[in-house]
């Protein structure tokens, strides 16, 4: 059965419960709090909204407006990127679409911190010290600080030096055609006013009564923690990326994308509403207001920073275990009666596992492999090692039809694996993390076809994502697998095939060619199907 527009937005609702998208609902809360505490504090500063009279109508279209934004923000990173790490592989290349990634979410963090910055009232309070003290201003050593601060944000949030070189450029000619060393105290009052009116800055508040942030900036906000966070992926959202990846239709793939985006986004849309519903109480404490505008802005502070360093997808670790493996049955169980695949008086049983899993729809791999094409790829640094001399004919890369990339890992148990030395067997490399609920659900799927076809020529490879030894050895542990658990702690491996959710799953021939890349968690049957299909 395919993937249909109602499963999709069915599978995005009850994916708001999973401990992947978590790590997202506080940087929402941090937004949508702060900008609601600016929006009365400004209010309040005026006069207005003094009684604890009902928000009007006005007001909470507004809000459910920047809700939206939000939505559309983070839908678009969903079903863009997306798209492009599957279907538009070979115009682009993954390792320039993880470069895409790191660049919203480092640049994006920035601006979640300067956010977070202004919703605290530091930077606005920071504005009117430095307006008070002229000789401050009047100084060009006050901007060659900031000449000084900004290149090395530059340098650290454009990463390539094709990108950083003009950024630099531009900056430094911005800089010295603005006066800021020959005129700086000119400079620097033009700059602080031009960024106060951006930001409804406290002049403004007062004369308007308004503490909205544009539209602008909340989807900005949504692209931005989506980027920065790594999502683990259930089976419909899996399917409908492993079907654009296998040379299915991308347009049915982006509008499935978007319903499971849709869906995913309702929750935060009521979340929105329910923050809106929370501006009585916050009249009603305004004299620990400033508290407040402290609590969220700092929040967001916490947030942005953890997006523009890459660590938010290190919140998920704090809801692994059992909760993992029911959320993923949840939305397992739910689709399996949506699809009259599992009648509903069985819920019980199948939340608590005693059922086989749902065979929710999924798309097969396809049998025959792209052409070859043709690239550039540079040699992999790190732990990424050359092919050897007699397997460079084929292209290199990550997608099906191509020759998968060789690196070297050492594994939990202290062995070391080059790929290139498991040529003539076949190989299930697997991509995973142990906070990823549908990671754990096939492990114990991946150690039956190991332990079955071990001995016709199947290794198994499973290389985690960027976690410590004792991490990787404790989830050994606990689901007794036996196949080399690898590690790649700096993700230079994840970097080079491309991915971005897990679990992801290869299959790499005898020949070393990959002939399946698949997206989300696979049931035992098409492991079994994989697997008999490569060893023929």
């Amino acid at each position: 059965m395919e993937p249909t527009i109602g499963l999709a937005f069915l599978a995005g609702l009850l994916s708001f419960v999973s401990p992947c998208v978590l790590p997202l609902v506080p940087a929402y809360i941090g937004y949508m709090g702060g900008r609601l505490t600016n929006t009365v504090a400004a209010r309040a500063a005026v006069g207005e909204g003094m009684s604890d009279r009902s928000v009007s109508v006005t007001q909470r279209f507004v809000t459910v407006l920047h809700g939206l934004a939000f939505i559309a923000g983070f839908t678009f990173i969903f079903v863009i990127l997306g798209l492009l790490a599957t279907a538009f592989i070979f115009q682009i290349g993954r390792q320039n679409l993880s470069l895409i990634e790191n660049l919203i979410a480092r640049v994006g963090g920035l601006f979640v911190i300067f956010f977070g910055l202004h919703f605290t009232g530091i930077l606005p309070r920071t504005f009117q010290t430095l307006l008070n003290h002229k000789a401050w201003i009047s100084s060009p050593l006050l901007s060659f600080a900031f000449a000084a601060a900004g290149a090395l944000l530059i340098v650290w949030a454009l990463i390539d030096p094709l990108l950083i070189l003009p950024a630099l450029v531009v900056f430094g000619l911005w800089l010295v055609l603005s006066g800021a060393f020959t005129t700086p105290e000119r400079f620097w009052t033009g700059t602080i006013s031009r960024i106060q009116t951006a930001l409804y800055s406290e002049v403004r508040l007062r004369m308007t009564a308004r503490g909205e942030q544009s539209f602008a900036s909340s989807a900005l906000m949504g692209v931005v923690f989506a980027a920065g966070w790594t999502p683990c992926i259930g089976p419909v959202y899996g399917a409908v990326l492993t079907m654009a990846a296998n040379g299915g239709d991308v347009g049915q793939a982006g509008v499935l994308l978007g319903a499971y985006s849709l869906g995913l986004g309702l929750p935060f849309l009521l979340a929105a509403m329910l923050l809106d519903s929370a501006q009585g109480v916050l009249r009603r404490i305004q004299r620990h207001m400033h508290t407040v505008e402290l609590a969220t802005g700092t929040l967001l502070i916490v947030i942005g920073v953890l997006v523009a360093s890459g660590q938010l997808q290190r919140l998920s670790a704090n809801f692994a275990g059992q909760f993992t493996e029911l959320s993923v049955r949840v939305e397992e169980c739910v689709l399996g009666f949506a699809t009259g695949q599992m009648p509903f008086g069985d819920v019980g049983p199948c939340l608590n596992g005693e059922l086989e899993r749902a065979t929710v729809p999924i798309i097969a791999p396809v049998a025959g492999l792209p052409a070859a094409q043709t690239n550039d790829q540079a040699a992999p640094v790190g732990g990424l090692l050359p092919l050897d001399a007699e397997a460079a004919a084929p292209v290199v890369g990550s997608d099906t039809g191509q020759q998968a990339p060789n690196f070297e890992v050492v594994t939990d148990t202290g062995e070391r694996h080059r790929l290139s030395d498991l040529r003539g067997e076949v190989v299930l490399l697997n991509f995973w993390a142990t906070w990823c609920g549908p990671c754990r659900t096939e492990m114990p799927e991946f150690e039956r076809a190991y332990q079955e076809h071990g001995d016709d020529g199947l290794t198994v490879l499973a290389v985690n994502n960027r976690e410590t030894p004792d991490k990787v050895a404790g989830f050994r542990e606990e689901m007794g697998v036996t196949f080399p658990l690898a590690l790649d702690e700096t993700g230079d491996i994840q970097t080079l095939y491309g991915v971005r959710q897990y679990p992801t799953t290869l299959v790499i021939n005898r020949d070393g060619i990959i002939t399946t890349r698949h997206v989300g968690p696979l049931t035992a049957e098409q492991i079994d199907d994989l697997v008999q299909s490569a060893l023929s």
